[in-house]
């Protein structure tokens, strides 16, 4: 967001993720997890930007969806993934899960909070509190969006 300068200033936008910047997470294990490997792994890279901050997030899901895989294989990974429920992976919140469901629900990222940025304080902040949408997401999306 500080490519945004003042603009950027008090954006609203949903996390499904907490902000490493924000110090109210600082204590927190997963929180201290990442920076330590960030700065390990790729010491150039910002643990600020929210793009690393995904990735890193999207990686321990691969790495947990792999680990929960009856077989290594193509079909048996994408079913697993199908059917898949996560808490306290990555940076998710305490008490967030990432759950899809094989026959109607493929959609992760559907617990969040909706977040404001303060350019002076440099992070996003929690507005209200989470909000789940886990298992809803089809029945407010467009039928093209979900099947191209």
């Amino acid at each position: 967001m500080a490519i945004a300068g003042d603009a950027g200033n008090d954006v609203l936008t949903v996390l499904p993720l907490m902000d490493p910047s924000n110090p109210a997470f600082a204590s927190s294990p997963a929180v201290t997890l990442y920076k330590e490997k960030i700065a390990q792994y790729a010491p150039t890279a910002d643990p600020g930007n929210g793009i690393v901050a995904y990735g890193w997030t999207a990686g321990a899901m691969l790495q947990k969806i792999l680990e929960d895989s009856p077989k290594l294989t193509r079909l048996s990974v994408m079913e697993t993934a199908r059917s898949f429920t996560a808490s306290g992976i990555g940076l998710m919140p305490k008490g967030a899960k990432f759950v899809t469901n094989i026959k109607n629900d493929w959609f992760l990222g559907e617990q969040f909070e909706i977040v404001q940025y303060s350019t002076t304080k440099g992070y996003f902040s929690p507005v209200g509190g989470a909000i789940d949408f886990n298992g809803k997401t089809a029945s407010f999306t467009p039928k093209a969006l979900i099947n191209g």
